[in-house]
């Protein structure tokens, strides 16, 4: 998977050859089908949720949550040194969240409008707007209206609660992914990353395991510990990537 990820990111040097780019390509198709199964099991437990208060439907969150499988894919690093699956759960969860608050919104995209956005971000970067309009089948003027409808269907209150079932409170704008232009800078990730690899890399090794699928029973019987200690450990830990880093919480991603 690393391997895969220096790929992608070689790719995205101004220097970078045909062959690199094609290979980049695959690369990035591969990690998206690998890791669909992931995007289900972040999925499930808002499940329940849409059931109870939203017109959504579960097929709604995999779509979003594979838009947010891409945007990881697109933005992973390996030199950040923790895990894809890490780093991936934490844009598939954002992508569902915004997907289930954009379904209480006035303005909703309907099934064509949530392909095509869907479909736009299987598109090769650097496209114009021409080529972009090529690429989805539509006419210049029916991409411009698609785009405002995109835009306007994710206005909301940044400063609006959510009750997401944390033990602290969220606001929209804490479940909202970074936007196309960057504004998430790799710089941060970086420096959030090294400081919890030097300051509790123990604690980021522990939860990493939980994230890659690992079962507590698996990780306490492979530490020689009874489950009521892992729970201990894993409360300590949370606690102290917290203190690391309080800005990483998400990054981290939840234990579920």
């Amino acid at each position: 998977m690393i391997s895969r990820g220096q790929q992608i990111r070689a790719a995205d040097a101004p220097e970078a050859t045909p062959a690199q780019r094609r290979a980049a390509a695959r690369a990035r198709s591969r990690m998206i089908k690998e890791n669909l199964r992931l995007v289900v099991c972040l999925a499930k437990p808002y499940q329940a949720r849409i059931q109870r208060s939203s017109s959504l439907e579960f097929a709604d969150l995999l779509q979003a949550g594979t838009i947010g499988l891409i945007r990881a894919v697109e933005k992973f690093d390996p030199a950040l040194g923790y895990s894809f699956s890490t780093y991936a759960s934490w844009w598939i969860r954002q992508s569902i969240r915004r997907e289930i608050e954009a379904s209480s919104s006035c303005i909703r995209l309907s099934a064509r409008q949530q392909q095509l956005q869907l479909k736009a971000h299987f598109a090769p970067p650097g496209l114009t707007q021409a080529e972009l309009a090529v690429y989805l089948e539509v006419d210049p003027d029916q991409l411009r209206e698609l785009q405002q409808a995109w835009r306007a269907s994710q206005v909301d209150s940044l400063d609006r609660p959510l009750e997401m079932g944390h033990d602290q409170p969220l606001n929209l704008s804490d479940c909202l992914a970074a936007p196309q232009d960057g504004s998430l800078d790799q710089q941060d990730l970086h420096d959030a990353a090294a400081r919890l690899r030097r300051k509790a890399p123990a604690e980021l090794a522990l939860l990493d395991r939980l994230v890659r699928g690992e079962t507590q029973s698996d990780v306490a019987r492979s530490m020689g510990i009874t489950r009521q200690a892992l729970n201990r450990r894993l409360e300590r830990a949370t606690k102290r990537l917290r203190l690391v880093d309080p800005g990483a919480r998400e990054l981290l991603a939840e234990r579920a």
